[in-house]
């Protein structure tokens, strides 16, 4: 099977979730992905590996189809070795804090003198032009969310947020910045650094953030007041569906079709859209008292037969039982997680259908360092000696 990034090889240095994140889109697509990671335990998210073995399948689901080798870039050895490396490899993904790599010698300054050709994608907090107090920060997800006002925007007045979306955004968007540098490298053979701020996306996608500035009805209402009139999730006899008609068609056939209430339609207080903003809760109300009747199944079907956009409302528990994963290939369960304590673990399969390229999850997260050998002795041209000195000087 073909795949799109075939010959292409991707330093990984990165951490966590944003960095590794973007590298499975390449590794997906068959790239050579080798995560860099410090002796004696790998990367950060291993330590929760050491302590609670049954994560692993966490681990798989951002560095699944990589190699891993173990690199101390602290030490004058290693950052040798690792400049042999820059020049045999297309791309290098960071998210360490501004001016780490700097310190070690390795800034891309340094390595685009190595290799002109290379991509330096660097994922920060902040960014890596900005003011000093925010761009040499240490900055995770939730400082992130808090800071471009997701937090708020969700309405989360305590505790932290449910999703570290802001990590697994900025990963999506170094992907298309990665692959838009590499669009740029085949015209001018030139590489070049691309900076990916978690802050700067957080900002661009807060919607009501945006809203608040310039419309005077988001002016005027509480971030977690229902905005959208029928744009909600409502009780059914078994749990939740949500629903929307933000088309006046949709409105019609809800009310003549599902409701059987026809003259809400001409009612002066719903008979535009517009109007509708003014009486979110009283809408709601009315969809509710229906809703209450029947059970989610019974709700979904009434409201499909008439073209009304709708969906359960899905526990945790009861995503891997959708049936449109399934069909999609959505779930992979190929892999033997046993060794970690792991009956069975589901990992999500590759995010993009291509007609011709279709990509693939070829192997779980590797071990640390379970590919020293083959990178450093047949890539590089060292010998297990070499290796042997390395470790013994704790370098691997």
């Amino acid at each position: 099977m073909v795949k799109i990034f075939e010959g292409l090889r991707i330093l990984d240095c990165s951490q966590f979730i944003s960095g590794p994140w973007a590298g499975t889109f390449f590794a997906d697509q068959g790239a050579e992905v080798i995560k860099i990671e410090p002796p004696p335990f790998g990367e950060a998210f291993r330590l929760f590996i050491l302590y609670d073995k049954p994560t692993f399948p966490l681990f798989s689901i951002l560095n699944r189809g990589k190699k891993s080798i173990s690199l101390d870039l602290r030490k004058e050895k290693a950052t040798e070795i690792f400049k042999k490396l820059v020049e045999k490899s297309d791309v290098l993904i960071e998210n360490f804090v501004q001016g780490t790599m700097e310190k070690w010698g390795l800034g891309y300054d340094v390595l685009n003198e190595i290799n002109p050709r290379l991509i330096y994608a660097k994922i920060s907090g902040y960014g890596n032009d900005g003011l000093d107090r925010y761009t040499q920060k240490t900055a995770f997800d939730i400082i992130i969310q808090a800071e471009a006002g997701i937090l708020d925007a969700l309405g989360f007045k305590e505790g932290p947020p449910k999703l570290p979306i802001a990590d697994y955004t900025a990963g999506h968007i170094a992907a298309i910045g990665i692959s838009q540098a590499l669009y740029y490298r085949e015209r001018t053979g030139k590489g070049q650094f691309v900076d990916i701020s978690m802050h700067d996306i957080m900002f661009s996608i807060n919607i009501r953030a945006q809203a608040k500035e310039f419309i005077p009805r988001a002016q005027n209402i509480d971030v977690v007041s229902k905005y959208l009139p029928i744009y909600n999730q409502y009780h059914c006899k078994d749990g939740l569906i949500v629903l929307t008609t933000l088309t006046e068609k949709q409105w019609i056939r809800l009310c003549e079709n599902i409701l059987e209430r026809p003259e809400l339609i001409k009612d002066h207080r719903f008979d535009n859209i517009i109007k509708r903003f003014d009486y979110v809760e009283v809408l709601d109300k009315i969809i509710e008292d229906w809703s209450n009747n029947f059970t989610r199944d019974e709700a979904i079907e009434q409201l499909e037969s008439v073209r009304i956009p709708c969906g359960k409302t899905l526990r945790i528990d009861e995503v891997h039982n959708h049936p449109n994963l399934k069909e999609r290939g959505m779930l992979c369960d190929q892999f033997n997680f046993s060794k970690w304590g792991v009956n069975k673990a589901t990992i999500p399969n590759r995010l993009i259908n291509f007609s011709d390229t279709k990509g693939s999850v070829e192997s779980s997260g590797p071990e640390f360092g379970a590919n020293n050998e083959e990178i450093y002795c047949d890539l590089l041209n060292y010998n297990k000696e070499d290796l042997k000195s390395w470790r013994q000087q704790k370098l691997i």
